[in-house]
C-alpha cells in the first residue's frame, strides 16, 4: 500500500505530463493547469480537504481523460456568472461518462475564467458524494 504522499507525488507528476486533452464534445483542448490540481486538495474556500477525500479524488484522476475524450454531450452547463473574487466571469461544464474497468459513472467539471482556456477543475463519481454541502441560506 502506497502512502498518501507517494500517491500525491505520483499523480502530480502524471498531471503535469498531461498538459491538455482534446474534447470532441466541446471541440476544444482542455488545459490541465495548477489550479485544477490545487482544487483536488483544497475546496473552493481554500480549506484543505481531508486525506481521505484527497485520496479519493487523486484516485479518480486517471479516469478524467477517458471522460473528456468519450463524453457524447455536456451533462450540465452553468453560463458565465460574475465572480467578485476573480473579478471575472466564470462558466462551468460537467461531463459525465461511464469509464474504467469497474464501469464507474464519473463526472468531470471543467471551468473557464474570463477569456481564458477551458480547464480541468474537478472530478467525482456519481452517487458517491460522502459529504453533502450545506445549503446556503441568506
Amino acid at each position: 500500500m502506497t502512502s498518501y504522499q507517494d500517491l500525491l507525488n505520483e499523480r502530480r507528476a502524471w498531471y503535469k505530463d498531461v498538459g491538455s486533452v482534446y474534447c470532441p464534445c466541446l471541440k476544444t483542448d482542455i488545459v490541465f493547469n495548477s489550479k485544477g490540481f490545487h482544487h483536488l486538495r483544497y475546496d473552493g474556500f481554500g480549506k484543505a480537504r481531508s486525506v481521505k477525500e484527497c485520496t479519493y479524488r487523486l484516485g479518480l484522476l486517471p479516469l478524467v481523460i477517458p471522460v473528456i475524450k468519450n463524453a457524447k454531450s455536456v451533462y450540465k452547463y452553468t453560463p458565465p456568472d460574475y465572480v467578485k473574487s476573480a473579478d471575472k466571469f466564470v462558466e462551468y461544464w460537467a461531463l459525465r461518462e461511464t469509464v474504467g474497468k469497474q464501469s464507474a459513472r464519473v463526472t468531470v467539471i471543467l471551468r473557464k475564467v474570463g477569456t481564458g482556456n477551458i480547464t480541468f477543475h474537478s472530478v467525482m463519481k456519481q452517487n458517491d458524494r460522502k459529504t453533502k454541502k450545506p445549503s446556503r441560506k441568506s
